[in-house]
Parts: structure tokens; sequence; C-alpha cells
């Protein structure tokens, strides 16, 4: 196993969607329920690369004797560089959050299906990507109609979480990232359009939106990373810095060594998020020329999913935490290094007094300055290892998200 480090984070500020009343410290971190599982569920249906009609299916886990009436959904796809794998791939990441208490679902999607010679290129495998794409919104729709309707499976619309390995991340990128106000090359419109145009052609149920508010992705890429921009929701990655399958930054996407489409992959979206001001956390596995080499041990698998799931806490509870999240505000205070092991510095210009505190995702507080002014120097060696919350209050509160490593 490599040595597992995080590249750089950023995060201008949480957007609130909504406060979530089970957010108590306990769910959403632990394990605490049980599961309930549902399989095969039909989302949609459309037509394959080789002309055959499909049912589209969802496994659906839920918190076993669950109480609550409003909760996360998290929707995942498999990887198999869009010629294999199947949605029973993403049953242990189902578990995996669903015992904290999201409901989660793996998803059917089309894979390729054509003809094997000539192999086929670039323009095959977007229109491939293309039509999971809309998979993957089918079933975004689904949750969301489901949500209006009969309300089987109780979700929370403000968050809806779409996440992947491998073919499957690069699915989930593209919903979250691509839409009608992307620029894109002209081939590439005139795919999307193909295929039922930025809705796709998946299920009838175009009144429901497709919007999710935030991304795991697993080793996984978009066409071109200029697609981010300061609307689009959080980004969690993890990469393998030499990966051969999906670049890490710029790079052929490959199937059996043979490149296919040039990708822009985790490091880039990363770097465009920090442009663009959208919430990205990149963790690089250094010096590994695997391809998402974290999930080949029960710990490495244990210690990603571990730190997902601290990237999505604060999101799904930001309003329990006390989080300002309503709209962006001016960036006075910066905090850096961040990741730290030690100390944290604080470059203030401001005239004004200001209180610092730093709370964990329990929500409890673990150190509390007040009345401070100019920059100023925090000692953190007391603090574990692990992610907290930084709250500033002057003439406005500011929320940053810290990691101790």
């Amino acid at each position: 196993m490599k040595k597992i480090i995080t590249l750089s984070f950023t995060f201008v500020s949480f957007f609130l969607f909504g406060q979530n009343p089970t957010c108590d410290g306990n769910r959403y971190l632990n394990d605490i329920f049980q599961l309930d599982s549902t399989f095969g569920v039909t989302f949609g249906n459309s037509t394959t690369v080789g002309g055959t009609n499909a049912d589209l299916k969802m496994d659906i886990y839920e918190p076993l004797g669950d109480a609550a009436t409003k909760r996360p959904v998290i929707i995942l796809a498999f990887g198999g560089s869009f010629v294999a794998g199947d949605r029973t791939q993403m049953h242990d990441l189902c578990r995996y959050y669903s015992k904290k208490g999201y409901v989660t679902a793996s998803i059917d999607y089309r894979i390729y299906d054509g003809p094997v010679f000539p192999f086929p290129d670039s323009i095959d495998m977007t229109d491939v990507v293309i039509k999971a794409v809309s998979d993957m919104k089918a079933a975004v729709r689904f949750f969301r109609e489901d949500a209006y309707t009969s309300n089987t499976y109780k979700i929370d619309t403000n968050f809806v979480f779409v996440g992947g390995v491998s073919a499957g991340a690069i699915v989930a990128d593209h919903v979250g990232m691509l839409d009608s106000t992307d620029m894109v090359a002209t081939f590439v419109d005139s795919i999307i359009q193909a295929n039922g145009g930025w809705q796709g052609n998946s299920s009838t149920n175009t009144q429901y939106w497709e919007k999710v508010h935030g991304i795991l992705n697993f080793s996984g890429a978009l066409k071109d990373a200029s697609y981010i921009d300061a609307n689009d929701p959080p980004l969690f990655s993890v990469h393998d810095d030499g990966d051969g399958t999906v670049p890490y930054a710029g790079g052929s996407a490959n199937i059996f060594t043979v490149p296919i489409i040039y990708m822009n992959g985790s490091y880039l979206m990363d770097q465009e998020c920090q442009s663009a001001g959208v919430s990205s956390e990149l963790i690089t596995i250094v010096g590994s020329n695997g391809h998402v080499s974290y999930f080949n041990t029960q710990v490495g698998q244990d210690s990603i999913l571990d730190r997902s799931r601290d990237f999505l806490y604060p999101i799904v509870c930001a309003g329990s935490l006390g989080l300002d999240s309503e709209q962006e505000v001016a960036h006075v205070f910066n905090v850096y290094p961040n990741p730290t092991s030690s100390t944290i510095h604080i470059a203030y210009e401001g005239t004004e007094y200001f209180d610092f505190q730093i709370v964990d995702l329990q929500g409890r507080e673990v150190i509390n300055h007040n009345h401070l002014l100019g920059n100023q120097t925090m000692d953190l060696s007391e603090l574990k290892s692990g992610t907290y919350i930084i709250r500033i209050q002057s003439d406005h509160l500011e929320v940053k998200k810290l990691v101790v490593e």
C-alpha cells in the first residue's frame, strides 16, 4: 500500500441546502444501522450502442428501522472501462454509507456492446459515456420523483450525491460538472443531442431535476476540466498519480492498454475547482502506477472511505454545525498550511477583532480564542489526526475545513 497524502484542498464555502435534523454527531459518521435492501428496482429504459433495448435497474440500501423522514442519498456507479462490470460491484460501498444513515443505490448504466473490430474509437466511447451520464441522471430523477410522490425512500432532495469508481466516477463527474452552460466541442454536442439532449433519454420523468450536491470521484476524469464552474457541486477525489488507465492529470484513458480518448483526471479537476471556488479535496496516492490501488486492501479502502465520510458530513450537517452557508463571503482570512500537523497561521488584514473556534465533526469545541486582532499562529499539537471545522467570527462568519495529519 502506497503512502496516502493530501495534495491539495480547497473549501471556499459550504452551501447550505437545508438543515438536516438527523445530524446528532453520530449519524453519518458511525455504523449505527443494520441494513434493509431492495434489489432490481427499475428506474429507466433505453437502447445500447449495439441496439439492445435495456431496462435500467438499481439495488437500493436503506438504514433498517430508520425513523428519519428525510435522508440524503448517494447514487453509485461501477467501474470496468465502459466495456464490463455490473452494479453488484458497488454493494460494499453502498453498505458502508448506509450503515451510517444514508440511502444508497448501485445503478446499471449502458456499457459498450458494439463490435470489437475495429476497436471503438474516441467518438464511440464519447457516445458510451454520454449514454451512461443519461442513465445516472435518470437515477437522480427517480429519487426526486419518489420524494415528490409515493415517498417510498424518504429522500431529502436537497442532499443528492453521486459517485463511482473508475468509469463509474467518469459518469458521476460528468453528471455533476457538465451542463448546458458549458462550452463543448461540436462533436460532443452532437452526441448529447442524439442521446436526448441535456436531460438524456433514459426515462420520461424529465419534469424532475438532475441537480446533485456532491461528487465522490474515485479515479475518474472529465472530458475537459474547464466544464467546472462556480455553480458546480463539491468534489471529493482519490487518484494514483501514475494511473495508466484513467489519467491523474491530462492524458489518454486506456482500455486494455489501448489509448482511447484524452481526458482530464482528478488533479486537473481539483485545480479547476480551486480556480472556480468550488469545494474540492484531492487525495493523491503518490508513486503508484496502479489503478484504484487504494481499494486493493480492506485497510486502504476503509481509510479512503472514512475520508469521504468526513467530506460529506459537513455538507449534509452544515446547519447543525452552525455554519453560515447561504452565500459566499469575502475571504478576509487565509488559514495555512492546510492540511497541517502542528500549527496553523491566520493571515488577517482587517482592523476588527475576531473570534476563532475549532470544533470536531461531532460539534464539540476543541479550541476557542476570543477577541483576536491581526495575524495569529495557533498551536494544534494537542489535536488528534482527523478532520475539523474552523469557525472565524468577525463582521461575518467564515467557515473552513481543516485536516490535521
